[in-house]
């Protein structure tokens, strides 16, 4: 934040909607999306007037992956719309899955496991 006297610049980031039963493309779950907007505004005695650099996110509530969303899908959202995201729609930024799946036996586990804790085989 920059602050000077009675006026300043913030950023500001805040969740507009959410996405039901989709598939996360990082981890393969079903799950449901966050989607956010993130901006920087300029205000006076701490009261917004204007805002630039808008961008919207989606965030996997399985995983830690982030990605940055489509503009116009972003803006259908923000005006209260609840249109279909598809991965055409999302560009990955991150991906970190937290969970790994056992070749052998199947069984989801977190990602700092080297060796499955159900069959014991090497992931």
């Amino acid at each position: 934040m920059f602050f000077i006297g009675i006026f300043g610049i913030d950023q500001a980031q805040k969740t507009i909607g959410t996405c039901n039963n989709v598939i996360c493309p990082a981890c393969g779950a079903l799950t449901r999306f966050e989607v956010l907007k993130a901006y920087s505004y300029f205000h006076i005695f701490f009261i917004p007037t204007f805002r630039w650099n808008t961008r919207y996110y989606v965030r996997p509530v399985c995983c830690g992956s982030i990605y940055e969303l489509d503009p116009v899908i972003g803006q259908q959202y923000d005006r209260g719309q609840n249109p279909e995201i598809r991965n055409e729609h999302m560009r990955p930024l991150n991906q970190y899955p937290q969970f790994k799946t056992c070749s052998a036996c199947g069984a989801r586990v977190e990602s700092a496991y080297s060796y499955c804790p159900y069959c014991g085989r090497k992931l």
